[in-house]
């Protein structure tokens, strides 16, 4: 247990060594900050924090630097004291998605890049699971005899174009025919695909060409809303690299690594079950260290939902991380 002096100085000793990248010391307590007691009491206190694991000393100097726990520490206090945005202007992602003509790749791309410009860290936004979203409509349009343009109508209000290159020529009075049933049966043919068979379709009046287009553009659709919802949008990745100082600089490969695989993915997805989450360093992965990450979930439409992720060094900002988090809208 430490007392309120103490968690005073271990406040001033993470904000100092975020600040200054360097290890801190009694003086650099006393002379930055309005420390009412003598240089032993800070030395002191500063004993029974590095006894309590929240500081270590470093081989560079006699200061001291936050542990995994100190910052830990630091960042729960965080999230327990109230953050108050209400008279901050608010990022909306909404509007964003209406600027950018309701294509949500394009939003969440141009989000991460934005957010990562205003927090100064990497930033990771997974896209929306389209597996739940509505797609009211699929028509097709003809470019050439073997390409043709599948339009998705999402009921969010978001339009998808896939493309569907056949090596059989494919006439304007089939083109029709199948962008018509598409269109007329959209609920039976998204939601029975596993039953889509050449007898079904042959009985509907389709010849073996036109079943041969449903069904490839069902696999497409399928396959594209499995690769969407997994889809992962990054934004300054060169921040992090940057955030990284001698002492932890080592870490950089593993963290890459880890950021560019599915595990970053499963591990905000289990962890994302508050407004903001903070994991730092081991909390994440036993072999990461000097590394946080933020995470928090986003809403554009009542379909379209996912998660953000803020990657940055141990040695953040978290208040500053923490008060653009709160707000998104």
């Amino acid at each position: 247990m430490i007392t309120r002096r103490q968690l005073s100085i271990l406040n001033a000793i993470v904000e100092d060594y975020v600040e200054l990248g360097q290890p801190i010391g009694s003086n650099t307590l006393i002379r930055r900050h309005n420390v009412d007691v003598s240089p032993a009491t800070i030395r002191n206190d500063m004993k029974s924090l590095e006894e309590n694991d929240l500081i270590k000393k470093t081989h560079f100097s006699s200061g001291r630097v936050p542990s995994e726990q100190g910052f830990r520490l630091y960042a729960n206090r965080l999230l327990e004291a109230s953050l108050d945005s209400d008279e901050q202007s608010h990022l909306s992602l909404h509007e964003m998605f209406v600027n950018h003509h309701y294509d949500i790749s394009s939003t969440l791309d141009n989000f991460a890049k934005v957010f990562s410009i205003q927090t100064h860290y990497t930033t990771l936004v997974i896209g929306p699971d389209h597996s739940k979203s509505t797609i009211l409509d699929v028509h097709l349009m003809k470019v050439n005899p073997h390409h043709l343009i599948v339009v998705l109508v999402y009921k969010t209000g978001h339009v998808k174009h896939l493309h569907v290159s056949t090596q059989q020529t494919i006439d304007d009075q089939s083109i029709i025919k199948v962008s018509n049933y598409l269109s007329q049966s959209i609920h039976t043919f998204l939601n029975d695909g596993q039953n889509h068979h050449f007898e079904m379709y042959r009985m509907l009046g389709f010849d073996d060409k036109e079943i041969n287009l449903i069904m490839h553009i069902y696999q497409l659709i399928e396959q594209y809303n499995k690769d969407e919802s997994s889809h992962v949008y990054l934004g300054g990745k060169h921040q992090l690299i940057e955030g990284l100082n001698e002492s932890n600089v080592a870490s950089i490969q593993p963290i890459l690594k880890y950021i560019e695989s599915e595990q970053i993915t499963e591990f905000i997805h289990k962890v994302s079950n508050h407004p903001i989450n903070i994991r730092i360093g081991t909390e994440i992965e036993n072999n990461l260290h000097g590394v946080a990450i933020l995470t928090s979930p986003y809403q554009i439409e009542k379909d379209l939902n996912g998660y953000i992720a803020v990657i940055g060094p141990t040695a953040m900002r978290y208040q500053n991380v923490i008060q653009l988090l709160s707000r998104i809208s």
